[in-house]
């Protein structure tokens, strides 16, 4: 199993009872032969969450990265960790009430996981001259972030999902 794969199963392992988390399928091209597949569609993100308690819907990409930086792409001709048509995505979905999109982002050299909103992460990208930033970069350009805690296990981490999802509460009922 990859390690995109892993983290998300950890991700998933690390969510509340009162929380529902649900995968977006994958499109075909997923599963080979997406040379043949030009035109399938790509999906905005890898997942939805729901907080039963305080009625958000999560919009959520999973990333993780062995370094301590993180690529994107500003236009179709780049390629980059973080897809342009996800960046898209996100972006609409987040200009519905209610809903919270963005990036839960897992830097393991430094061993931090992070969650940006979607429009903090265009801001970023607005101010960075970059195709690719730091985690040290975030606060370099005062970019507001979320660290999720986490705790090592022998092997993987279980990410304090609960703490993530209650300063969000937080944070939307002070907007």
């Amino acid at each position: 199993m990859n390690v995109g794969k892993v983290f998300e199963g950890c991700i998933h392992k690390s969510i509340p009872d009162y929380a529902l988390l649900y995968r977006l399928p994958d499109s075909a091209q997923s599963f080979g032969g997406g040379e043949n597949l030009r035109f399938s569609k790509k999906n905005p993100f890898d997942f939805l969450m729901w907080d039963s308690v305080a009625h958000i819907l999560f919009a959520l990409e999973l990333k993780t990265v062995q370094g301590k930086s993180i690529s994107f792409e500003r236009d179709k001709s780049n390629t980059g960790i973080i897809h342009l048509h996800q960046i898209e995505g996100l972006s609409k979905w987040s200009t519905y009430d209610g809903i919270v999109a963005g990036f839960i982002i897992e830097f393991r050299a430094v061993e931090k996981t992070i969650f940006i909103k979607i429009s903090d992460f265009i801001e970023l990208t607005n101010q960075i001259p970059k195709k690719s930033f730091r985690i040290e970069d975030l606060d370099k350009y005062e970019i507001t972030y979320l660290q999720i805690p986490q705790t090592k296990l022998r092997k993987n981490y279980r990410y304090d999902i609960d703490h993530f999802i209650k300063e969000i509460r937080i944070s939307e009922e002070n907007k």
